[in-house]
């Protein structure tokens, strides 16, 4: 808060209508109607089909109350009555409260792969299979 020469606090004024705000909460009609566009029709509360537009609403991944930008990318799809009941809790605490589960996360499994770039011995890559394959001799010994 600025302060005059005194020490004394001088706290903004709200003059003739202006808003002393200036972090936009709301997505503008265009923002909304891209975010339909190109997002899942799925509630990210409720894991349900949202149907019609009129029945959507988009919600703060991160809560603007808790320093969310209102952007496309913090945005989510949702219903009207699960927004509601979210308000300012975060997704996990809201699905605990309507008594979802989350799905668990799948687990990346990983194969070794060998540290050679190329075996030793005779190798060739077959042009029909795309394999690597041993060269086979013509002469035994």
């Amino acid at each position: 808060m600025p302060r005059n020469p005194w020490g004394i606090k001088i706290k903004p004024v709200n003059v003739w209508g202006t808003s002393t705000k200036t972090k936009k909460r709301q997505l503008t009609h265009a923002q909304k109607v891209f975010a339909w566009e190109n997002k899942s029709h799925t509630c990210n509360i409720c894991g349900k089909r949202v149907t019609k537009f009129s029945d959507a609403e988009f919600d703060h991944t991160r809560a603007h109350s808790k320093s969310g930008a209102t952007n496309l990318s913090n945005v989510k799809i949702v219903h009207r009555a699960c927004n509601r009941i979210k308000g300012k809790k975060s997704l996990s605490e809201t699905k605990k409260l309507l008594g979802i589960k989350s799905k668990p996360k799948k687990r990346k499994t990983t194969t070794k792969k060998s540290t050679k770039k190329f075996s030793t011995g005779n190798y060739w890559i077959n042009p029909l299979t795309g394999r690597k394959e041993k060269v086979k001799s013509l002469f035994r010994f």
